[in-house]
């Protein structure tokens, strides 16, 4: 069962969404704010720069979007990449299995890598991928950091490293849903581009928010004036 009820208290025993803590729960028992008010506008901008701190940026811009992790995955790749853009993604467990599908749905030129359940993403593939620097055909790395459904994390220093090592311009996009806030996470420092996570999971917040932050590079686009443009985008999610 999912669900246990004890004592009036419905007990969450899933991957996510987790339980929400009693500070949290207390801090929600007030009255609406009144969206039109200065005060909304001021709060906003002190809370997403408090977001920053959990993706470790000083540089990069972050976003909250009413959606689930699902949504988030699809905001960060329909606003940095156009249809038939190759990506290079891997394939180590149930949720990365899931994005993957999302990609291939929205007719991204997916580049599966995949790898036994349980474990790690193979890296020494991703490298000799990265030889086409030249050529610049990888638009886009795709990697989950934490796999929730296996368990095993990632190590994105290394793919930074392999990145730069064939100096290849590609964005670097990293699923950290089940990850930032509960495992070590430096966007800047590892040279991630986009990084998404939601609040029901390390967060312990109420399911309902895709959170998501950019960093420079992937504010412009580069590869915006190459690829086919993707005008007025429709989700068939």
């Amino acid at each position: 069962m999912d669900n246990v009820y004890a004592l009036g208290r419905n007990h969450l025993f899933v991957p996510g969404p987790v339980n929400i803590l009693e500070p949290v729960l207390r801090a929600m028992n007030r009255n609406n704010e009144d969206y039109g008010s200065p005060t909304v506008s001021a709060m906003t901008k002190v809370l997403l720069e408090d977001v920053k701190n959990i993706f470790k940026t000083a540089t990069g811009t972050p976003f909250m979007i009413s959606t689930t992790g699902t949504g988030a995955w699809e905001s960060a790749l329909t606003n940095t990449l156009s249809p038939g853009d190759r990506i290079v993604s891997f394939l180590i467990g149930q949720f990365s299995l899931l994005w993957i599908d999302q990609r291939q749905r929205v007719n991204f030129n997916v580049d599966v890598v995949e790898s036994e359940w349980g474990q790690g993403a193979n890296l020494d593939i991703q490298a000799s991928k990265s030889v086409d620097a030249t050529a610049h055909t990888i638009k886009a790395v795709c990697i989950v950091y934490n796999e929730t459904a296996t368990g095993v994390t990632n190590n994105l220093a290394t793919v930074r490293k392999i990145l730069d090592h064939y100096r290849h311009p590609t964005f670097f996009l990293v699923d950290g849903m089940s990850s930032i806030c509960a495992l070590d996470f430096r966007i800047d420092e590892w040279g991630v581009d986009v990084a998404l996570t939601g609040s029901q999971k390390a967060l312990s917040l109420p399911t309902g928010i895709g959170i998501a932050c950019a960093s420079p590079k992937a504010l412009s686009c580069p590869f915006g004036t190459s690829s086919t443009p993707n005008p007025g985008y429709v989700s068939s999610i």
